[in-house]
């Protein structure tokens, strides 16, 4: 969600934050599988004079290649005394609730269950109502539907065989 556009790469963390196009344990997925600290700063891991000190050796091919290709890509990376620049899709200051949204995303709700969240009643009431329309009350059907063991699934106000809701 949010890319950093790194200055002293303190609060960056080298394989896990997005501070390219992606983060480099997407980019370099082989190579990543072979770090010692996934949680290393950027600032840390550009301080070593070798970056293999920063890999469980030896290492496969495969991740030998992406090494080569890391090493050519960080070769141009200058960091300076400035703090590191978090931009999120919104811009630069963190909303939790926009966060949220675009996590979960938004979902379009029946009419029905709007209005039972919105109405001025007992919250009790309102959740009575909500498990009403998702079918969850736990009525003798669904009981027996989970195999519940009862005496008798019979209803007890009226002369059918077995207790349910009724058709809306």
């Amino acid at each position: 969600m949010a890319q950093i556009q790194h200055k002293n790469g303190e609060s960056c963390l080298f394989w896990q934050d997005r501070w390219g196009d992606q983060s480099l344990s997407i980019t370099y997925p082989e190579l990543s599988s072979f770090a010692k600290n996934k949680n290393i700063s950027m600032a840390t891991a550009l301080e070593q004079d070798d970056m293999t000190q920063l890999l469980h050796l030896p290492v496969s091919e495969i991740a030998y290649a992406q090494l080569q290709n890391l090493s050519h890509d960080i070769a141009q990376i200058q960091l300076s005394t400035e703090q590191d620049i978090w931009k999120y899709p919104w811009g630069n200051t963190f909303y939790s609730s926009r966060a949220y949204k675009i996590i979960v995303g938004s979902s379009q709700h029946l009419p029905s269950i709007r209005w039972i969240w919105n109405c001025f009643c007992q919250p009790k009431h309102r959740v009575f109502f909500w498990l009403l329309l998702k079918d969850r009350l736990s009525t003798r059907n669904i009981l027996k539907r989970k195999n519940m063991t009862l005496q008798s699934f019979s209803c007890v106000l009226c002369a059918h065989n077995i207790e349910s809701l009724p058709t809306l």
